[in-house]
């Protein structure tokens, strides 16, 4: 009896992520019930995107005999997160875009991290990222129907604290910020018994998660604009390396600032 053919895959969702240590990628096949997961790759390779990206892609592509014209359309996490990571990915994102005639969608880190426990959970959902030494990401959202109850900031543990005490005793909380501030938590849950921290495993989105935002997403020719809520470790740190290069630092702010304003 002969098998029945198959399609070939085509018209295929790529989807890229890497604004914390983990870069990942995702290749999907659309569907009229959401789009078929067909491949997906990860790699926690913090500040070296660009070596295994592209790579990563080519080779997957080779798995199913396929090459970069079954592509369709490109969703790439836009942020907030690491600096250097998110720029990364979406310049690879833009160049196979144009060198494609592809769309773009971009896709929040935050709610869609919310998007894999909150489901199935009520009440407050905090989703607390790494920043920075002393800072994190925080949005907080109403489950299970990830209703935004405090928008995206980045703010210190201390206003961190207040802005969760906002939102009534009880919560639950994850995110890298729970893993990179440990004692800070640590005393943070013994002071508040109705807060409770999500597994790691939720730190990072499933290839479904990421697929399922992809299929959600408005897709277009206009570029993807990276969310960084808060002055990169440069800008903020511009006096310092102004002055160690012999530049008069309100100069320096006022280049930047006229760069920004082009």
């Amino acid at each position: 009896m002969a098998m029945p053919k198959t399609t070939p895959p085509h018209d295929l969702t790529l989807v890229l992520s890497g604004p914390e240590e983990r870069l990942q990628l995702v290749l999907g096949q659309p569907g009229p019930d959401g789009t078929t997961l067909l491949a997906s790759r990860q790699w926690t390779v913090p500040g070296q995107s660009v070596r295994f990206l592209m790579p990563g892609l080519q080779s997957v592509l080779d798995e199913f005999g396929l090459d970069t014209s079954t592509l369709g359309r490109i969703a790439c996490v836009r942020g907030p997160g690491s600096f250097t990571g998110l720029r990364l990915v979406l310049a690879a994102a833009e160049g196979v875009a144009a060198g494609l005639g592809l769309t773009l969608a971009g896709l929040e880190y935050l709610p869609l991290l919310a998007s894999g426990p909150g489901p199935l959970l009520s009440g407050p959902l905090h989703v607390l990222t790494y920043a920075r030494r002393g800072l994190v990401y925080l949005q907080s959202f109403r489950c299970p129907d990830l209703t935004e109850i405090a928008p995206l900031d980045s703010l210190s543990l201390e206003q961190a604290r207040q802005r969760m005490a906002d939102s009534g005793p009880e919560a639950h909380l994850m995110g890298s910020g729970l893993r990179k501030n440990p004692d800070f938590f640590a005393d943070l849950f013994d002071a508040n018994p109705g807060y409770v921290p999500l597994d790691a495993a939720f730190d990072n989105p499933a290839p479904e998660q990421l697929l399922a935002a992809a299929h959600r997403a408005a897709f277009s020719n206009d570029s993807i604009e990276p969310i960084y809520v808060r002055p990169s470790d440069a800008e903020a740190n511009l006096a310092q390396i102004a002055a160690k290069r012999g530049l008069d630092p309100d100069e320096a702010r006022r280049k930047l600032e006229a760069l920004s304003r082009a």
